[in-house]
């Protein structure tokens, strides 16, 4: 005999109405996630930077960032625009760590159809580094972001690509809160 779906879930819905409601308790600094080395990214933030490719003169962009916590704490979700007159980049961006590696990860999804899975690794409380490595058009490209927090209300970044280890294009910013 098959059950209806809408069976099965007014089953659910009426199972968990009677499950007793309690308030949830307050994490311990050890119970948080892996993914609150992230935390700090967290806010509506705003200011200007800088992109340039190799030889050529940088563009002056403004910058906008604004990061949440995401899938129950156990991530951070960003999006980024910077844009000026003549240009228009979009960012989306997830925070994770992966409980089998330990490792930080960064993916990355650009309006320019760019994706990158970066591996992040913080140099110090207040430092990030990031990295992510491919091939293009027979290069070896690599992709380097430095992220500080100098302070709970100030971030300045620099990120460095390279194809077969020369210098292609570097992107830079400094945002408040």
């Amino acid at each position: 005999m098959r059950v209806p779906v809408r069976f099965i879930a007014l089953g659910l819905v009426s199972l968990a109405a009677a499950l007793p409601i309690s308030k949830p308790r307050a994490a311990a600094p050890q119970d948080q996630p892996a993914a609150s080395i992230f935390y700090p990214l967290v806010g509506s933030w705003k200011g200007t930077g800088q992109m340039a490719e190799a030889g050529q003169k940088p563009v002056n962009l403004a910058l906008a960032l604004s990061c949440v916590k995401a899938s129950a704490g156990h991530a951070v979700s960003c999006k980024m625009v910077a844009n000026n007159k003549d240009m228009l980049m979009s960012e989306s961006d997830l925070f994770g760590v992966d409980p089998v590696t330990g490792k930080g990860h960064w993916y990355a999804v650009t309006n320019q159809g760019e994706t990158h899975d970066h591996v992040a690794t913080w140099i110090d409380a207040k430092t990030m580094k990031a990295t992510h490595s491919w091939s293009q058009g027979g290069k070896k490209m690599h992709e380097t972001i430095t992220m500080s927090l100098p302070t709970d209300k100030t971030m300045e970044f620099r990120g460095v690509v390279t194809a077969d280890g020369k210098d292609a294009s570097s992107f830079s910013g400094k945002l408040e809160r």
